[in-house]
Protein backbone atom coordinates (compact mmCIF):
# COMPACT_ATOMS: atom_id res chain seq x y z
CA UNK A 1 0.00 0.00 0.00
CA UNK A 2 1.44 3.01 -1.29
CA UNK A 3 -0.08 5.46 1.49
CA UNK A 4 1.81 3.87 4.30
CA UNK A 5 5.51 5.33 2.95
CA UNK A 6 4.28 8.91 3.81
CA UNK A 7 2.38 7.98 6.67
CA UNK A 8 5.37 6.29 8.54
CA UNK A 9 7.83 8.68 7.11
CA UNK A 10 6.12 11.42 8.76
CA UNK A 11 5.81 9.85 11.58
CA UNK A 12 9.22 8.76 12.36
CA UNK A 13 11.26 11.30 10.29
CA UNK A 14 9.31 14.47 11.27
CA UNK A 15 6.60 13.99 13.77
CA UNK A 16 8.47 12.27 16.30
CA UNK A 17 11.67 14.33 16.50
CA UNK A 18 9.57 17.66 16.38
CA UNK A 19 7.46 16.21 19.51
CA UNK A 20 10.54 15.68 21.24
CA UNK A 21 11.79 18.82 20.56
CA UNK A 22 8.93 21.39 21.58
CA UNK A 23 6.58 19.28 23.72
CA UNK A 24 9.23 17.83 26.15
CA UNK A 25 7.26 20.24 28.57
CA UNK A 26 3.98 19.06 28.30
CA UNK A 27 3.39 15.87 29.58
CA UNK A 28 0.04 15.04 27.93
CA UNK A 29 1.54 15.86 24.39
CA UNK A 30 4.29 14.41 25.24
CA UNK A 31 2.85 10.91 26.16
CA UNK A 32 -0.10 10.72 23.72
CA UNK A 33 0.78 12.36 20.67
CA UNK A 34 1.27 9.29 18.46
CA UNK A 35 -2.60 8.47 19.21
CA UNK A 36 -3.53 11.90 18.19
CA UNK A 37 -1.78 11.25 15.21
CA UNK A 38 -2.81 7.43 14.83
CA UNK A 39 -7.01 9.42 15.15
CA UNK A 40 -5.99 11.60 12.19
CA UNK A 41 -4.19 9.64 9.74
CA UNK A 42 -7.16 7.38 9.97
CA UNK A 43 -9.66 9.83 9.43
CA UNK A 44 -8.20 11.02 6.89
CA UNK A 45 -7.13 7.61 4.71
CA UNK A 46 -10.84 6.76 5.24
CA UNK A 47 -12.29 9.73 3.94
CA UNK A 48 -9.90 9.83 1.33
CA UNK A 49 -11.05 6.94 0.59
CA UNK A 50 -7.53 5.28 0.53
CA UNK A 51 -8.58 2.56 2.32
CA UNK A 52 -12.11 0.59 3.16
CA UNK A 53 -13.23 -0.22 6.72
CA UNK A 54 -12.82 -4.00 5.59
CA UNK A 55 -8.61 -3.71 5.11
CA UNK A 56 -8.08 -1.93 8.36
CA UNK A 57 -10.29 -5.36 9.73
CA UNK A 58 -13.34 -3.25 11.23
CA UNK A 59 -16.07 -6.02 10.41
CA UNK A 60 -17.49 -7.52 12.99
CA UNK A 61 -18.05 -11.19 13.43
CA UNK A 62 -18.92 -13.70 16.15
CA UNK A 63 -15.67 -15.45 15.75
CA UNK A 64 -13.81 -12.20 16.70
CA UNK A 65 -15.91 -11.06 19.78
CA UNK A 66 -15.93 -14.86 21.22
CA UNK A 67 -12.11 -15.08 20.40
CA UNK A 68 -11.25 -11.86 21.66
CA UNK A 69 -13.62 -11.65 24.88
CA UNK A 70 -12.28 -14.86 26.15
CA UNK A 71 -8.61 -14.39 25.82
CA UNK A 72 -8.96 -11.08 27.01
CA UNK A 73 -10.48 -11.92 30.46
CA UNK A 74 -7.24 -13.74 31.32
CA UNK A 75 -5.45 -10.89 32.05
CA UNK A 76 -8.12 -9.12 34.10
CA UNK A 77 -8.88 -12.65 35.73
CA UNK A 78 -5.05 -13.08 36.96
CA UNK A 79 -4.69 -10.12 38.76
CA UNK A 80 -6.58 -10.58 42.00
CA UNK A 81 -5.49 -14.21 41.78
CA UNK A 82 -1.68 -12.94 41.31
CA UNK A 83 -2.28 -10.69 44.39
CA UNK A 84 -3.53 -13.43 46.20
CA UNK A 85 -1.14 -15.59 46.03
CA UNK A 86 1.19 -13.31 46.55
CA UNK A 87 -0.65 -12.77 50.18
CA UNK A 88 -0.59 -16.77 50.68
CA UNK A 89 2.34 -16.95 49.94
CA UNK A 90 3.82 -14.47 52.88
CA UNK A 91 5.59 -12.53 50.15
CA UNK A 92 3.20 -9.94 49.98
CA UNK A 93 5.13 -8.29 52.83
CA UNK A 94 8.69 -8.57 51.64
CA UNK A 95 10.95 -5.71 51.35
CA UNK A 96 10.44 -6.36 47.43
CA UNK A 97 6.86 -4.72 47.85
CA UNK A 98 7.53 -2.39 50.66
CA UNK A 99 6.03 1.27 49.90
CA UNK A 100 4.40 -0.13 46.80
CA UNK A 101 1.01 1.26 48.42
CA UNK A 102 2.87 4.74 48.56
CA UNK A 103 2.91 5.17 44.11
CA UNK A 104 0.89 7.99 42.98
CA UNK A 105 -0.94 6.75 40.42
CA UNK A 106 -1.88 10.45 38.50
CA UNK A 107 2.04 10.50 38.91
CA UNK A 108 2.41 7.25 36.34
CA UNK A 109 -0.23 9.12 33.74
CA UNK A 110 -3.19 7.45 35.10
CA UNK A 111 -6.43 9.58 35.73
CA UNK A 112 -9.06 7.93 38.01
CA UNK A 113 -12.18 10.13 36.71
CA UNK A 114 -14.29 8.78 33.92
CA UNK A 115 -12.96 10.28 31.17
CA UNK A 116 -9.77 9.37 32.07
CA UNK A 117 -10.66 5.36 32.09
CA UNK A 118 -12.46 5.42 29.18
CA UNK A 119 -9.57 7.24 27.19
CA UNK A 120 -7.07 4.61 28.82
CA UNK A 121 -8.91 1.53 28.39
CA UNK A 122 -11.07 1.71 25.71
CA UNK A 123 -10.09 4.71 23.10
CA UNK A 124 -6.19 4.17 23.17
CA UNK A 125 -6.59 0.41 22.53
CA UNK A 126 -9.22 1.03 19.78
CA UNK A 127 -6.64 3.81 17.72
CA UNK A 128 -3.91 2.17 18.43
CA UNK A 129 -4.99 -1.34 16.98
CA UNK A 130 -6.67 -0.30 14.06
CA UNK A 131 -3.87 2.13 13.05
CA UNK A 132 -0.99 -0.12 14.01
CA UNK A 133 -2.55 -3.83 13.54
CA UNK A 134 -5.14 -3.40 11.12
CA UNK A 135 -3.18 -0.03 8.78
CA UNK A 136 0.36 -0.94 8.98
CA UNK A 137 1.04 -4.93 10.07
CA UNK A 138 -1.29 -6.17 8.54
CA UNK A 139 -0.93 -4.57 5.32
CA UNK A 140 3.33 -4.71 5.32
CA UNK A 141 3.28 -8.50 6.30
CA UNK A 142 -0.02 -9.81 4.06
CA UNK A 143 1.73 -11.38 1.98
CA UNK A 144 3.88 -13.78 5.14
CA UNK A 145 2.98 -16.73 6.39
CA UNK A 146 1.08 -16.80 9.77
CA UNK A 147 4.45 -16.89 11.91
CA UNK A 148 6.24 -14.45 10.04
CA UNK A 149 3.10 -12.27 10.70
CA UNK A 150 3.17 -13.05 14.52
CA UNK A 151 7.04 -12.26 14.86
CA UNK A 152 6.91 -9.53 12.61
CA UNK A 153 4.20 -7.96 14.14
CA UNK A 154 5.50 -8.11 17.27
CA UNK A 155 8.49 -6.35 16.01
CA UNK A 156 6.74 -3.89 14.36
CA UNK A 157 4.60 -3.06 17.25
CA UNK A 158 7.00 -2.16 19.67
CA UNK A 159 9.27 -0.02 16.77
CA UNK A 160 6.68 1.97 16.00
CA UNK A 161 5.75 2.58 19.80
CA UNK A 162 9.46 3.13 20.40
CA UNK A 163 9.72 0.90 22.89
CA UNK A 164 10.85 -2.57 22.67
CA UNK A 165 9.68 -4.29 25.74
CA UNK A 166 8.38 -7.64 26.44
CA UNK A 167 5.02 -6.38 27.10
CA UNK A 168 4.84 -4.67 23.20
CA UNK A 169 6.05 -7.73 21.91
CA UNK A 170 3.64 -9.55 23.55
CA UNK A 171 1.06 -7.39 22.44
CA UNK A 172 2.05 -7.29 18.90
CA UNK A 173 2.77 -10.47 18.47
CA UNK A 174 -0.86 -11.88 19.82
CA UNK A 175 -2.57 -8.45 18.22
CA UNK A 176 -0.98 -9.62 14.47
CA UNK A 177 -1.82 -13.59 15.43
CA UNK A 178 -5.44 -12.98 16.14
CA UNK A 179 -6.01 -10.60 13.10
CA UNK A 180 -4.73 -13.41 11.03
CA UNK A 181 -6.79 -15.60 12.27
CA UNK A 182 -9.98 -14.21 12.90
CA UNK A 183 -9.83 -11.37 9.76
CA UNK A 184 -11.33 -9.08 12.10
CA UNK A 185 -9.58 -6.35 14.69
CA UNK A 186 -11.92 -6.49 16.81
CA UNK A 187 -10.61 -9.25 18.53
CA UNK A 188 -7.48 -7.16 18.87
CA UNK A 189 -8.72 -4.65 19.87
CA UNK A 190 -10.70 -6.53 22.74
CA UNK A 191 -7.67 -8.12 24.25
CA UNK A 192 -5.69 -5.18 24.33
CA UNK A 193 -8.47 -3.14 26.15
CA UNK A 194 -8.48 -5.93 28.96
CA UNK A 195 -4.95 -5.80 29.49
CA UNK A 196 -5.73 -1.81 30.04
CA UNK A 197 -8.12 -2.64 32.36
CA UNK A 198 -5.79 -5.28 34.29
CA UNK A 199 -3.30 -2.48 34.16
CA UNK A 200 -5.38 0.31 35.48
CA UNK A 201 -6.86 -2.65 38.34
CA UNK A 202 -2.89 -3.26 39.07
CA UNK A 203 -1.92 0.89 39.92
CA UNK A 204 -5.22 1.60 41.20
CA UNK A 205 -6.05 -1.87 43.59
CA UNK A 206 -3.07 -3.99 43.63
CA UNK A 207 0.18 -1.67 43.28
CA UNK A 208 2.55 -4.42 45.14
CA UNK A 209 1.89 -6.69 41.58
CA UNK A 210 3.59 -3.96 39.67
CA UNK A 211 6.93 -4.88 41.40
CA UNK A 212 6.55 -8.34 40.35
CA UNK A 213 5.58 -7.13 36.36
CA UNK A 214 8.05 -5.08 36.23
CA UNK A 215 9.81 -6.50 33.84
CA UNK A 216 7.16 -6.82 31.08
CA UNK A 217 7.36 -2.54 30.83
Amino acid sequence: MKILTPILAFYFLLLFPAVHLAFLGNPFIYEFWHIFYYALTLMLVLALKCVTPQQLGLNITGKALLTGALLGILPIIRVPLLDGLLVKAGWAQSELFTGADLRVPEEMGFNKSLPGLFFTTLLIPFLDQVFVVGLVINNLLKKQNTGQVILGGGLLFSLIHFELSMGNLLLGMVSAGLLRATGSIIAPVLVHACFSIAEVLIVFHYPRLISVLVFLV
